[in-house]
């Protein structure tokens, strides 16, 4: 396990629909995780994580180059939510398999969000239930 998530970390939202994106951003502002960036491309993601440093990253699996943007935010050593409308167990694995620390799918979003946004930060690894069943 990691070190625990400081009191109000800051997260990247990357998804290529703005109003996915300030519904998230409202979200999670609502459970005191700070938002300090917004991306709708990986391109525009990875500078703003440069710039911004966030502790995490809520990534769109539809996202075009979004397992190359995951692969490269683990690398900076950010970790990566991916919350994706695509919930067969093979995305899932794909995006663990780039690097991503939890899958969550899209329809889940609200609460489950939030709470694997905290564990993720706390060191787990985890999968949604819907995108685990396929």
């Amino acid at each position: 396990m990691t070190t625990p998530s400081r009191p109000n970390p800051g997260i990247m939202i990357v998804d290529d629909h703005h109003a996915v994106r300030e519904g998230l951003a409202q979200l999670l502002e609502e459970h005191q995780l700070a938002v300090r960036a917004q991306a709708g491309r990986a391109a525009e993601a990875l500078a703003c994580a440069t710039r911004e440093r966030p502790d995490l990253a809520v990534v769109d699996l539809s996202l075009e180059d979004s397992l190359s943007l995951v692969t490269a935010l683990r690398d900076q050593g950010i970790p990566v939510v991916v919350c994706s409308s695509l919930e067969k167990p093979e995305y899932a694995r794909k995006a663990l398999a780039a690097g991503a620390r939890a899958y969550v799918a899209k329809r889940d979003a609200g609460q489950a969000l939030v709470r694997t946004i905290r564990d993720v930060l706390d060191g787990w690894v985890l999968i949604s239930p819907r995108a685990a069943d396929g």
